[in-house]
């Protein structure tokens, strides 16, 4: 009977040894690593640096991230450190936090980050930075792409910005800088980007540095208004570097420019009376033409009529009341969109 329970309570032990759910090994658990940072870029503005990047959205395993915390690392570099195969290597290794840099104020928000350089510590200086994430479960990325900067001391805005708004362009032109940040005359050549806002964000309007200090908007419509601010940039190779921003400048696009006198006035008299016709205007606003008779008299000539209460739209007018053996002047001017009248071309009839 005692060998009989013995057995009994060995295989209840094999169960619950075997069937607890347990398959195999325990294994730690895989941390939570957010996606790192590929696009992370930084440039010189004025006496700021501006960081961008995109904004990681899972971690490695796919799953949703929300990140907690955002670093920008710093490590100063001599020139031939800044690329090659243990750039990255080493930049792990001597790498700190930028926060903690004596170089300037760092603000960061959603996929940017601002430094305000103290320029008398950074200009001239060589600097890698490297950006990691961390989210709410779980630890930091892998460093980002690196970014490679040398803060130096940059223009002045251009002054003086100033707008002519003609027929087919918005003219603009400005002053060019004489200093630097530090107030010393400038030594080398400079550069300008123009930027142009219709109620959004500024966008760049110019395909490449200009090197005047003047610009022909051609990429406009009356009626709207624009506002264009300008910076000095100073190039070196394929990058540049911008200065602040000038005073923005906003102009309002009006059209005060009537259309050409209509070309080529013929007349021809017949049974129906007086046909008019003329070549037709050329302007991609025009509205139509209006035409205008005043009878001639002994003492002169009348007070022109307007025959055309609606403007027309087709170059050919016919006058059916004429009275036979009179004179009449026809005057016949074009009209755009805004409202604009041309000067009247003119041409006499006799019936």
């Amino acid at each position: 009977m005692k060998k009989s329970a013995l057995i009994i309570a060995a295989f209840f032990l094999i169960l619950l040894d075997s069937g607890c759910g347990r398959k195999g090994q325990l294994q730690e658990p895989v941390p939570r690593v957010p996606q790192a940072v590929s696009d992370f870029r930084a440039v010189q503005q004025a006496d700021r640096l501006l960081f961008t990047w995109t904004v990681p959205r899972t971690y490695l395993n796919g799953a949703p991230l929300e990140v907690s915390s955002i670093e920008i690392r710093v490590m100063e570099a001599k020139t031939e450190e800044i690329s090659g195969a243990g750039v990255h290597r080493s930049f792990l290794k001597y790498s700190r936090p930028l926060s903690g840099q004596e170089i300037g104020r760092l603000e960061v928000g959603p996929g940017r980050a601002v430094l305000r350089l103290e320029m008398e510590k950074a200009a001239g200086k060589n600097y890698l930075f490297g950006l990691r994430t961390k989210g709410k479960k779980g630890g930091w990325s892998e460093i980002s792409n690196l970014a490679a900067v040398r803060p130096e001391v940059l223009p002045l805005p251009p002054s003086g910005l100033r707008a002519e708004v003609g027929e087919q362009m918005i003219s603009l032109s400005w002053e060019v800088p004489t200093a630097g940040l530090d107030g010393r005359p400038l030594k080398e050549k400079v550069f300008y980007n123009l930027y142009r806002s219709e109620g959004g964000e500024f966008r760049l309007i110019n395909d490449r540095p200009l090197t005047r200090t003047e610009f022909e908007d051609l990429n406009f419509s009356f009626g709207l208004t624009y506002r264009y601010l300008v910076r000095s940039i100073v190039v070196s190779g394929e990058e540049y570097r911008e200065s602040a921003d000038s005073e923005i400048l906003e102009v309002r696009a009006v059209d005060v420019f009537p259309p050409a006198p209509p070309a080529e006035l013929r007349a021809l008299g017949g049974s129906e009376g007086v046909t008019i016709s003329w070549l037709p205007g050329q302007e991609r606003d025009l509205a139509g033409y209006r035409v205008y008779r005043a009878r001639e008299t002994e003492a002169g000539e009348e007070a022109p009529v307007l025959l055309t209460p609606e403007n027309l739209t087709v170059p050919v007018f016919l006058d059916r009341a004429v009275e036979k053996n009179a004179g009449y002047v026809y005057s016949i001017s074009a009209v755009d969109n805004s409202g604009n009248e041309s000067p009247a071309a003119r041409i006499r009839v006799k019936t």
